[in-house]
């Protein structure tokens, strides 16, 4: 029967073939006078053949540099993962995936990078002092962009948005984030790929899962999925997972609480995920301060209102202590007393040992018809800027456009994938928070700037709990609107050089 079945298959393929010949040459006599057209027909197998779409990285110009000695001034942080070289491989994950980029930059452009690490106060020192007497040292420089500004509004700094082997468009920039800051069309700090600094910085809310379930409180990414993970609900949980554990009436670190919280910079990432800012533009894109929106009085009042309307409600403020070298408010989540930690990425390090899982989530949206989440990028945050004493701005570019696209697939896939999926966090859902994290980045401008005092008045009554600031802010507009004016007036001197 086997042999039957395979003759008629022969036998049908023998006249499928011979059929298919006579149709091809009966089509060429009719045509043989007309030109050849392309063959796009599909191969053997009768599938069309699928071809890999190019590498962007590959893309971007190579040169050959002959050499050069690439200076690196890397400024090392007491908190974040600044590293943006190594002599060689540890066996770190982090940082042999940064090792790799840089030798595989060094190979494609025939260069060699020479680092120098110095602690943050030094870098800023140090390259004060340099620009100060137009001294060539470095080609690029890493530093806290709250201190790299001083630098750039004394001249400091190259108007990266001038060089054109940079393509700030590219996707391994964070063009977001570098439009935040932005006074003008210039750039004089920048984010990307090739450095994890500023990924740290990022505002994020961290959450016990053991508290979370022993209360069957509803999943927080469940909401961020169904787009409900607004104010509300966290504040609903919050208030939930607050128990005065022994009775007694005192608020100490033996009691739960429903968040944990530095009261400082941090408490703006609450009207920053809620789509108000402090700052506005005008129609030509300048900076400019029209008073306090509405949206942002709804936020402030509820945020001051409910959150922080009671001492009691922040672990930060319990009474007592609990043994270990890092802040109150990061021992009671490390100890399982708190079922929030408002915080930064970077801080996560933190929570190698603790011995419960934790879930992240980016910061809650004021309500469900807020089209995007937005995630507060702390204004000390790692930013990378040329010296004006470099020699040659279109090979630096061009060394950081391949550092930076030759990131995106290694560097910041190890940091994402790797260093948070293995170490800190155990769960899928929190990779993919991550990625909205960090993808929804930006800066406060009355935070970066300090416009008038402006943004320390709104931490301050967020912290205190103040719901009576409209009267009390409209005292500043005159001095914001000078301190940007005076800004502005700055970057025009810095195009003009």
């Amino acid at each position: 029967m086997k042999r039957i079945i395979a003759l008629m298959l022969a036998l049908s393929m023998l006249s499928f073939m011979l059929f298919s010949c006579s149709e091809s040459k009966n089509a060429a006599d009719d045509t043989e006078t007309e030109a050849a057209a392309p063959d796009d027909t599909p191969n053997a197998a009768g599938f069309e053949e699928e071809t890999e779409p190019p590498d962007l990285a590959d893309l971007i110009e190579k040169k050959d540099f002959e050499g050069y000695g690439f200076r690196i001034l890397n400024n090392i942080s007491n908190f974040a993962y600044t590293n943006i070289g190594e002599e060689g491989l540890t066996g770190e994950a982090l940082d042999d995936a940064v090792f790799n980029r840089n030798k595989t930059v060094e190979d494609l452009l025939n260069i060699t990078f020479k680092l120098e690490k110095r602690e943050v106060g030094d870098t800023n020192a140090t390259m004060q002092k340099l620009v100060a007497a137009g001294q060539d040292e470095y080609d690029v420089y890493t530093l806290d962009l709250n201190m790299q500004l001083g630098i750039v509004s004394s001249g400091g700094n190259i108007d990266a948005a001038t060089i054109s082997t940079l393509d700030f468009d590219s996707p391994w920039w964070n063009r977001q984030a570098i439009d935040s800051i932005a006074i003008d069309d210039s750039v004089y700090c920048f984010f990307g790929d090739l450095h994890t600094g500023y990924f740290e910085s990022h505002a994020v809310a961290v959450f016990n899962k053991i508290i979370l379930n022993n209360l069957n409180l509803a999943d927080p990414y469940e909401h961020v999925y169904n787009n409900t993970w607004t104010m509300d609900n966290m504040i609903t949980m919050m208030d939930a997972a607050k128990i005065d554990m022994n009775g007694d009436g005192k608020w100490t670190v033996d009691d739960q609480y429903g968040f944990s919280m530095f009261e400082g910079n941090f408490s703006t990432a609450f009207t920053v995920g809620g789509y108000a800012d402090l700052i506005e533009r005008d129609e030509s894109g300048y900076p400019v301060f029209n008073g306090l929106s509405e949206r942002f009085v709804d936020i402030y009042n509820k945020v001051a209102g409910t959150i922080f309307s009671d001492r009691t409600n922040n672990a930060i403020n319990a009474r007592g202590s609990l043994p270990g070298s890092l802040e109150l408010y990061r021992l009671m989540f490390i100890f399982g007393r708190s079922l929030f930690l408002v915080t930064q990425i970077g801080v996560l390090k933190d929570m190698r040992d603790v011995d419960f899982e934790l879930g992240v989530v980016p910061m809650p949206k004021f309500d469900e018809e807020q089209p995007d989440y937005r995630s507060l990028i702390f204004q000390g945050a790692n930013a990378v800027g040329i010296p004006i004493t470099n020699p040659d701005p279109d090979r630096t570019g061009l060394v950081l456009e391949h550092m930076a696209a030759r990131s995106t697939g290694t560097v910041r896939d190890v940091y994402l994938n790797q260093t948070l999926d293995f170490k800190y966090i155990q769960d899928r859902e929190s990779q993919e928070m991550m990625d909205i994290i960090l993808n929804t980045g930006l800066f406060e401008l009355a935070s970066v700037y300090g416009w008038g005092g402006l943004n320390g008045t709104i931490l301050d009554g967020i912290n205190s709990g103040n719901i009576n600031l409209v009267s009390k802010v409209a005292r500043f507009s005159k001095a914001v609107n000078n301190g940007i004016q005076k800004t502005i007036a700055q970057y025009e001197k810095l195009k003009d050089r």
